[in-house]
């Protein structure tokens, strides 16, 4: 016999199995209502996080690695193959996650710059309101200045599930592994590399790169390390098993944002953003997720969708404030249209781009179309891969392909990754795409504007003096954010026929508007579309109230434009003086350093100066050799 799930066949159930056995008078109809109405038990959750991978893996049709866990994690589960991390940096995507808000609507899309966040925009919290016992082992880098103590249960090193005093209290854990990181190949040089278990000439190069040795020994080398990172998920595997929770708990695998080889990691393309995504669920919660199981899942689920889908699972209240939607669970809205992508900076240089992709089609917007994506910083060019095809582009072993990463970037990009899955042949310009790229260039600066994204705030307007979110104070004080977008987007497209309205742009009294101007007026120099330079840009650079930033950007055209020793005199004191932003005016200069190289070659010795800018300004100059970016021993 069969009971419908229903109030009434559950109180007939428990009536019948108290009345067998013999129940006391006490079991009374209301108490077996009380009984019946109690809530499911709620499932556990174990997130299993790797860094800096894109979905280098089997089921996703890499032939290169060979992780015989996650197979099989994948083949009883969900392999969900249109994930993306949001962020394309690890702060940047962490901060999205851990808030259910995209990065830049809380500023907090500036890698390695703290801000204020609202206290409330944790989901750990709500975790632990609801009864779960919420650990994290160990990563947080969730870009936040004031991050709150007790978001977590507990947050280390040592922080597990297994650490709950009550073993009946459901858990959300979390793990972080690092072996798949940057750092891996951060070494500097390729000498004293362990001998690796995958052969250098086996592996494919994307046609953006050139066929080098040092990008050939990073590719094999870092795929090694997912090898090495399965049997990591195995051993958290097994302890799961050992503690009796397998069957109580649904995993997640992800990665926080794709990987670390040269235009993957801190770029918005694919190889940028796209995640392994894989969820497996015991048999008794299999039904829970109200999808096809098991088995492969096409929908678009991002990053601020990931909190959404563990609130609605365990029966949690999604907080308004949150921008993602549930993919798993009941109640399930229709699956997202797009997914909305970004960054904000390399190190000191303010690049900004963002993105969005139904999966197959993908709009990039590079905002500050007046500098290349191969802009240099310390972090990532500590790997042989970045510092292989820069030498080439520099000696000229690059093509036309390999060499657009160097200089300065188209503003808008279009491409079909089902037809060019390495994101190489623009589109843009294409007539038979138009109708596709209006509409989705409508869509993401509409998207930008209703959200209020502050991430077009350049570094030194986003208020970092203050104690106060510039979430909260844009809002409070009604900053003009829509205003502050439709300027990036103007000046970072902007045409020698849009010179007129770049110069009222000079008279806002939002220097977030002019700093933006000024870009425009910077991208037409480099593109030698702009006749002569706009009294405007004298006038800022004259002026001494101006906003840093707009100061420097000014001195950098009149330097580039007409030779200012004066322009190019105030970089340098500016560098001297350690201002963050200087450092990447110097770097994109270029050869025009070559007046100040003495100078710069003084500096070279002086604490509290940034070294690396200084040695990559004098090999842009040709005054050092490229050898000379990582002077002395390599890092290992």
């Amino acid at each position: 016999m069969k009971f419908k799930n229903t109030g009434a066949s559950i109180l007939f159930l428990i009536t019948f199995i108290a009345v067998s056995c013999g129940s006391k008078p006490e079991m009374t109809e209301k108490n077996i209502e009380k009984i019946a109405k109690r809530e499911p038990e709620k499932p556990n959750f174990l997130w299993l996080v790797v860094e800096d991978m894109s979905p280098f893996l089997s089921m996703y049709s890499n032939k290169y690695t060979t992780t015989p866990t996650l197979d099989s994690l994948a083949q009883q589960g969900l392999v969900f193959t249109h994930a993306y991390s949001n962020g394309a940096q690890c702060s940047p995507a962490r901060s999205t996650l851990i808030s259910g808000i995209y990065a830049p609507m809380l500023a907090t899309d500036w890698h390695r710059q703290k801000r204020p966040v609202p206290q409330e925009f944790y989901y750990p919290k709500y975790l632990k309101d609801a009864g779960y016992y919420a650990t994290n082992n160990s990563k947080e880098d969730y870009n936040a200045s004031n991050r709150p103590d007790n978001i977590w249960t507990e947050s280390s090193r040592k922080a597990t599930y297994l650490n709950r005093e009550n073993k009946e209290q459901p858990f959300f854990a979390v793990f972080n592994y690092n072996g798949t990181h940057t750092q891996r190949v951060a070494t500097r040089d390729t000498t004293g590399r362990k001998p690796r278990t995958i052969a250098l000439d086996s592996v494919d190069i994307p046609p953006y790169l050139p066929d080098e040795s040092l990008i050939r020994n990073d590719i094999a080398w870092y795929y090694d390390s997912i090898n090495e990172m399965d049997l990591w998920v195995k051993k958290q595997l097994d302890e799961l098993r050992a503690s009796g929770e397998l069957e109580n708990t649904i995993i997640f695998f992800y990665s926080d944002h794709g990987g670390c080889l040269p235009r993957g990691k801190a770029y918005v393309y694919d190889t940028g953003t796209h995640v392994p995504l894989i969820v497996n669920a015991p048999e008794k919660y299999q039904d829970m997720l109200n999808v096809k199981y098991p088995g492969r899942d096409d929908r678009l689920v991002g990053f601020a969708d990931f909190a959404p889908t563990i609130f609605n699972l365990a029966g949690i209240q999604k907080p308004d404030f949150m921008m993602g939607q549930p993919f798993l669970g009941s109640n399930q809205p229709e699956p997202n249209d797009y997914i909305f992508t970004f960054r904000a900076n390399q190190e000191q240089s303010f690049i900004p781009s963002r993105s969005l992709t139904d999966g197959r089609y993908r709009l990039i917007w590079n905002f500050n179309s007046a500098y290349p994506n191969g802009t240099r910083q310390s972090y990532q060019w500590q790997m042989p891969s970045y510092q292989g095809w820069d030498h080439a582009y520099i000696d000229g072993k690059t093509n036309t392909m390999q060499s657009e990463f160097w200089e300065p970037t188209t503003a808008l990009q279009f491409f079909d990754t089902e037809n060019d899955p390495w994101e190489v042949n623009n589109l843009i310009g294409n007539p038979d795409y138009q109708d596709k790229i209006t509409a989705m260039k409508t869509k993401l600066i509409s998207f930008m504007k209703e959200n209020k994204d502050l991430g077009l705030y350049p570094w030194s307007m986003r208020r970092s003096e203050r104690k106060q979110p510039f979430y909260d104070y844009v809002r409070e004080t009604n900053q003009p954010v829509e205003m502050v977008i439709e300027a990036a987007a103007f000046a970072s497209t902007a045409t020698a026929e849009d010179l007129p309205q770049l110069k009222a742009m000079f008279k806002d009294t939002e220097p977030a508007v002019r700093y933006w101007a000024s870009i425009g007026i910077l991208q037409l120099e480099e593109r030698d579309l702009l006749k002569s330079i706009p009294k405007e840009v004298y006038q800022n650079f004259n002026n001494s109230e101006e906003n840093k930033e707009v100061r420097l950007l000014s001195a950098e055209i009149l330097v580039k434009a007409e030779d200012s020793r004066e322009a190019l005199q105030y970089v340098l004191e500016e560098v001297k003086n350690d201002y963050f932003i200087a450092y990447a005016t110097l770097q994109n200069l270029g050869e025009e350093v070559k007046p100040i190289e003495e100078e710069l070659l003084a500096l070279s010795e002086k604490k509290g100066i940034n070294q690396f800018y200084i040695r990559s300004a004098l090999i842009n100059s040709g005054y050092l050799p490229y050898s000379a970016i990582w002077p002395g021993d390599s890092k290992r």
